[in-house]
């Protein structure tokens, strides 16, 4: 596929992605699951807001969610 967007497009190969839209991406190799993080991002906006010592609470995906790959 990258070769096929190259003839059309001018682009450059960055190697396999570790940041989109302000999200950290970490790939599992061995169940070959994704794990998208925006620690940093949300990090930046509480400092900015004057908030870096708020409470820390995890916000898991709801268990009605099927992914699928």
């Amino acid at each position: 596929m990258k070769a096929q967007l190259s003839k059309e497009f001018e682009m450059n190969d960055l190697g396999v992605a570790k940041q989109i839209l302000g999200m950290n991406i970490n790939k599992n190799k061995f169940d070959c699951s994704l794990i998208l993080s925006q620690e940093k991002y949300i990090g930046k906006v509480l400092e900015k807001f004057n908030m870096p010592d708020v409470k820390i609470v995890s916000t898991p995906v709801g268990v009605h969610f099927n992914l699928i790959k």
